[in-house]
């Protein structure tokens, strides 16, 4: 079963669905749009999301991709649209070639979009994705999720309609945009990016913490994950209003994990603490 998070933000309630677990899964889905941030799992709810990202090529990160493209073009749907990091986007390529081979040889409908550090992709009219490298052991791409909306310019809150009317027909411009970060996800990363303002800035924030442990901080260094006393660190310079920790080691369970979030990690927060974490079976 995946997990399902419902979070009060400014845009609306978000939903995420999803499930984590280091090296067996990372899945995470937003249903509104369409839009899952790494597939390392095959799950049915996976299959209507349009638009896919690839954070890196471990395959607990994009398990599911063969699946969604196969069920995508079995259910006659749209041709969906994947977001690749560059470095390996022509491997992405053949491996979705060498799976529609398998089946039958039809090729499948996917438009697959090289992404790099600074890459914005515009994929609907008030969303933007934005990509940003972590410092993960392979090259690794977090993503930040920007809702965008026009605001009219101060000066002209108080203009009749009609005086606005005529200035869009001179073309002038009555409005300016307005770009909040709503959600970051910093994907496979070690403690470099609590370096990153931009990506901490965002309302809802998805950060791995694969270990929890004293005696696996070297473990996590050695792998660049985060460890549980990255996060304790850190936790002064979070403002987020969802902090949501992913990607949890088998080393550790997850009834004690929760025991840990609430004792130790929750009076540290002004906002929300919450998990993805999932035992596959």
């Amino acid at each position: 079963m995946l997990r399902r998070l419902n979070l009060a933000t400014e845009w609306d309630e978000l939903t995420i669905l999803g499930g984590s677990r280091a090296g067996e899964g990372t899945l995470l889905l937003l249903p509104q749009l369409s839009l899952a941030l790494d597939i390392g799992r095959a799950h049915r709810s996976l299959t209507p999301m349009s638009t896919v990202c690839i954070s890196h090529g471990h395959a607990d990160h994009l398990g599911g991709l063969a699946y969604w493209a196969s069920q995508r073009l079995l259910n006659s749907m749209a041709p969906g649209t994947l977001l690749v990091p560059g470095n390996i986007g022509d491997e992405v390529a053949d491996l979705l070639r060498l799976h529609a081979r398998l089946e039958g040889g039809k090729a499948y409908a996917v438009n697959l979009v090289p992404v790099g550090h600074g890459t914005r992709h515009h994929f609907r009219r008030d969303m933007n994705l934005e990509f940003f490298t972590t410092d993960h052991w392979v090259p690794t791409l977090g993503s930040r999720l920007v809702w965008t909306r026009r605001r009219l310019l101060p000066e002209l809150r108080n203009s009749p309609s009609e005086d606005l009317a005529a200035r869009r027909r001179r073309g002038q411009e009555i409005t300016y945009e307005v770009a909040s970060p709503l959600l970051a996800y910093g994907a496979d990363t070690g403690p470099g990016i609590f370096a990153q303002a931009e990506t901490l800035a965002a309302e809802v924030v998805l950060l791995e913490c694969s270990f929890w442990n004293d005696d696996d901080l070297d473990r996590a260094r050695r792998f660049s994950h985060l460890h549980l006393s990255d996060i304790v660190n850190a936790a002064p310079q979070l403002t987020c209003r969802h902090l949501v920790l992913l990607h949890l080691s088998r080393r550790n369970r997850i009834k004690d994990v929760e025991k840990i979030m609430a004792a130790e990690l929750e009076p540290l927060f002004d906002g929300r603490l919450h998990h993805l974490i999932v035992d596959w079976e």
